[in-house]
């Protein structure tokens, strides 16, 4: 029987919150579960062969339970804000809860989606009242899909402190935890970010195209099997398939039916099985359609397996399945 991660300590603002374990019946039966896996290339089987496992350090801090984030409701230091539709939020949301938009965290480039400047991203933080020393807590009801790309958002442009609710609003929800229609009133604040970018984080196209063949990566495809083999061709990708070497397992088998991420042994155990396992001095790079579910991947073996070398490739398909000569692997395009 599968089992959520809140049978784990979790670490917010400095205060260790130990939660109940409870168990939540067998994974959801998501597209891509028993998703088929692509060959490792050659060279990348041998070198992981001969390197030793990477030394995986799980950084739990940056998820929070349904019970912790209830007791710290009046806290004037947390900022929740609620990554749903707007008409989900006004029939109820968790109290003093701001909305915002996963969307208004990209942008166009052409017919690909990719994360906003930094500049809109702080406009969009100021206008909501977030201050850089807030603790942003990120919740949707779709997975943590929209939460984990917003985190990942704010770790490229350096906010200091997000979390991730694990459960989501189902959980909160199930829990009959407080609920509100109320629109919070938050005065605008001036926001900045201080740091420059983390680009090692961020994977580019070309970054990707040199990848190929690299022994030293790891490609992670988190996409569906349909979507991998080619059978499923979304637009604006003009050929289906997957980048050669690619390893697929759908984000989605990573989430448990209540919503939460599958504890520790479960996640590191998927991901082995599906090969995406790196040694010392490996990195291993996600991709899906749009990077959505790339930066779902990412927060998992970044955060929660605790792989310290894990990047996005932001453009992911919608940028290599539309560019002319790229080399695609199970492609029906």
């Amino acid at each position: 029987m599968a089992r959520s991660l809140t049978g784990q300590v979790l670490l917010f603002g400095g205060t260790v919150f130990a939660a109940l374990a409870m168990a939540c019946g067998s994974t959801a039966t998501a597209p891509g579960t028993g998703a088929p896996k692509a060959a490792a290339t050659a060279a990348t089987a041998a070198a992981t062969a001969k390197a030793p496992a990477a030394a995986l350090k799980p950084n739990l801090d940056r998820i929070i339970t349904v019970d912790a984030l209830a007791a710290k409701l009046n806290d004037p230091t947390i900022v929740i804000a609620d990554l749903r539709t707007k008409d989900k939020y006004d029939a109820g949301h968790i109290p003093g809860a701001i909305l915002l938009s996963q969307a208004d965290f990209n942008s166009k480039k052409g017919v690909v989606t990719d994360l906003a400047p930094a500049a809109q991203i702080a406009t969009v933080l100021g206008k909501a009242g977030v201050k850089p020393t807030d603790t942003i807590v990120l919740y949707d009801d779709s997975g943590s899909l929209s939460a984990t790309r917003v985190l990942w958002s704010l770790d490229v442009y350096g906010h200091k402190d997000s979390r991730v609710l694990n459960g989501t609003w189902t959980s909160w929800d199930a829990a009959k935890k407080p609920v509100s229609k109320e629109t919070p009133t938050r005065q605008p604040a001036t926001y900045a970010f201080s740091a420059q970018p983390n680009t090692a984080i961020v994977v580019t196209m070309d970054q990707m195209v040199k990848a190929v063949g690299d022994p030293s990566k790891i490609v992670c495809d988190s996409r569906t099997a349909d979507e991998f083999t080619g059978r499923d061709l979304r637009a604006p990708a003009t050929a289906g398939g997957h980048i050669p070497g690619a390893l697929n397992l759908a984000y989605s088998d990573a989430v448990a039916k209540s919503g939460e991420f599958l504890p520790l042994e479960d996640l590191k155990k998927l991901y082995d099985n599906a090969g995406i396992k790196a040694s010392d001095g490996q990195t291993i790079f996600t991709y899906c359609q749009s990077g959505i579910r790339a930066a779902h991947a990412w927060f998992v073996l970044k955060y929660l397996i605790g792989y310290q070398n894990v990047a996005v490739y932001d453009g992911s398909w919608e940028e290599f399945g539309s560019t002319p000569g790229m080399k695609i692997e199970g492609s029906r395009g």
